[in-house]
């Protein structure tokens, strides 16, 4: 942070009154198992007030892309233990009678494609058709096929019951921002 004029760039207030707009969980930086066990519980706290099926669900969805944030970002953070991780930010905002659950991390442009792809496969499927388009990435990952597997997206987008809504912000010639976001229900119900 560069300081002008007795002032930082950065404002932590402005900074924080935006994240007061319906914010229940934010948070930046390097995401491992440590950190994914303290959010996990720390959204078990915040989303008491829903049902248990919908806290289920906002559970699982953060499992499945903060790790897709661990293991896939060009930007990591290497740990006291010598191991490096991918660095990100994740958001879970409540809005009237639904959760939105964001995740955000840079990529490298020329690995981006291939899960902008999948992303609207899995948008242009049906539930049913989710579940066998799963059915089969599992089938590949057990063959050992390559580009098999990475049924993650898959499973976000029928757990959420709703579509992927993706964003993709160039950083520079070789790294973007990816984004992805899903809405979770507050009313749902045993299937």
């Amino acid at each position: 942070m560069e300081k002008k004029n007795n002032k930082y760039d950065f404002s932590l207030f402005d900074s924080h009154n935006l994240l007061n707009q319906n914010i229940l969980v934010s948070y930046k930086g390097p995401i491992d198992e440590r950190i994914m066990t303290v959010i996990g519980d720390n959204i078990v706290l915040v989303a008491n007030d829903t049902n248990d099926k919908a806290r289920t669900k906002i559970f699982k969805v953060f499992m499945e892309l903060a790790q897709n944030v661990w293991l896939y970002s060009s930007e990591t953070c290497k740990l006291e233990n010598g191991k490096s991780v991918g660095m990100g930010s994740l958001v879970i905002g409540e809005f009237g009678n639904y959760y939105t659950f964001v995740t955000g991390n840079v990529v490298k442009n020329a690995d981006i494609v291939p899960v902008i792809d999948k992303c609207e496969m899995i948008n242009s499927l049906d539930r049913e058709s989710l579940r066998e388009y799963r059915r089969e990435q599992r089938r590949l990952a057990q063959s050992g096929k390559p580009n098999s597997g990475n049924i993650g997206l898959i499973q976000v987008a029928l757990t959420a019951e709703s579509p992927l809504d993706i964003e993709l912000t160039p950083v520079n010639d070789d790294e973007s921002f990816f984004s992805i976001a899903v809405k979770i229900s507050k009313n749902c119900t045993k299937k």
